[in-house]
C-alpha cells in the first residue's frame, strides 16, 4: 500500500495550477496561442487554460492532473540532476595548513 502512495502524483490545487499558468504567460512569456494539449477534436491553448481550470469539468480536472504531473516530473528531473552532479563533481581539495 505504501509503495502505491509513493507512485501517486500530488495534485496541485486549482489556485496553484492557475498561478503556474500565469507564471508561464507573464514571466516566462509563453505564447498564449501555443497549444498546451490536443486530444480528439479538442485543442487547448495556453490562453484557454485558466478558464478551463476554473471550471469543474472533466477537461478542467484533466488539465489540473496534467499540470500537476508536469511539475512532479520537473521536480524529479531536477533532483536526479542534482544527485548526478554530486556524483560526478570532483571532491573539494583539502585545505593544507600554511607553515610560517
Amino acid at each position: 500500500m505504501e509503495e502505491q502512495d509513493q507512485d501517486e502524483i500530488p495534485l496541485l490545487t486549482k489556485e496553484e495550477a492557475i498561478a503556474a499558468v500565469w507564471r508561464w504567460l507573464e514571466v516566462e512569456k509563453t505564447d498564449p496561442e501555443k497549444i498546451f494539449a490536443a486530444f480528439g477534436d479538442t485543442t487547448i491553448r495556453y490562453k484557454d487554460l485558466i478558464s478551463q481550470l476554473e471550471q469543474d469539468t472533466p477537461d478542467g480536472r484533466l488539465l489540473l492532473f496534467a499540470i500537476s504531473r508536469g511539475r512532479a516530473m520537473k521536480t524529479s528531473r531536477d533532483q536526479e540532476m542534482q544527485a548526478l552532479l554530486q556524483i560526478i563533481a570532483p571532491p573539494p581539495k583539502p585545505e593544507t595548513p600554511s607553515t610560517s
